[in-house]
């Protein structure tokens, strides 16, 4: 019979082996970025492909980490398996699925329509933009930020109004949505970057008029001032 520690999201076992998973990833993919850049001819067919999807799936496991982390700094009462987001919902892990399936499939039979500098570098800034307003929301809110939505107010919950949120009222949101947008820009996945910009603003237009109203009955003195001189974070929300 299999240990508790590694069936259910709070034990340990399971968290050690998320973890191993992800630092596996990363560090094999680092390997990869380095050996492409400084090993390989730079006339082999796959070489930019490889630098390119080494680069995203640094990204990718850095994002996974960085969740699992901020939320032990912050809420370690609350951290889980759950925290590293890699099981997020069916929906998410089948837009990684589908994102990877065209990349392959479009730098097989088109190798050089994937690798154009322009989209790359803008998809770079749109995933390091992403990161750094979604770690730095949460770093901002520390035990008020959660990954969940809080339906009922604790005795210690604050509205928090400075740093980044003086200016947009859900950074964390700002950054996720441009981040996931950004990596497909970054892996020159045309239709995959349309499919995540719709499902992302999807996503956030219902769950950010939800929150609010969670927000506004939580503060209902400070919210409708801050909210009317913030904007969300997402267009058009």
């Amino acid at each position: 019979m299999v240990s508790i520690q590694f069936t259910s999201d709070v034990g340990l076992g399971k968290v050690a082996v998320a973890a191993f998973g992800i630092g596996f990833v990363m560090a094999v993919h680092l390997c990869l970025l380095f050996y492409v850049v400084l090993a390989t001819d730079a006339g082999w067919t796959y070489h930019n492909a490889t630098l390119q999807w080494a680069v995203y799936m640094v990204c990718l496991t850095f994002f996974h980490f960085s969740e699992f982390i901020s939320t032990a700094a912050f809420k370690p009462g609350f951290v889980s398996y759950e925290s590293f987001l890699l099981n997020h919902s069916d929906a998410y892990q089948a837009a990684l699925f589908t994102s990877w399936v065209e990349y392959w499939l479009e730098a097989y039979f088109f190798p050089d329509a994937k690798f154009r500098s322009l989209f790359m570098w803008l998809g770079l800034f749109l995933i390091v933009m992403g990161q750094f307003f979604r770690v730095g929301a949460m770093w901002t809110a520390k035990s008020n930020f959660s990954h969940r939505i809080e339906v009922a107010k604790r005795k210690d919950h604050e509205l928090i109004t400075h740093g980044l949120y003086a200016y947009i009222r859900h950074p964390s949101y700002f950054g996720w949505f441009y981040w996931s947008i950004g990596s497909q820009v970054f892996l020159c996945n045309p239709l995959c970057t349309v499919a995540y910009t719709v499902a992302s603003w999807s996503f956030f237009k219902d769950r950010i008029p939800y929150e609010e109203e969670i927000l506004l009955d939580f503060f209902p003195e400070q919210y409708p001032a801050y909210k009317a001189r913030t904007v969300s974070g997402v267009p058009f929300v």
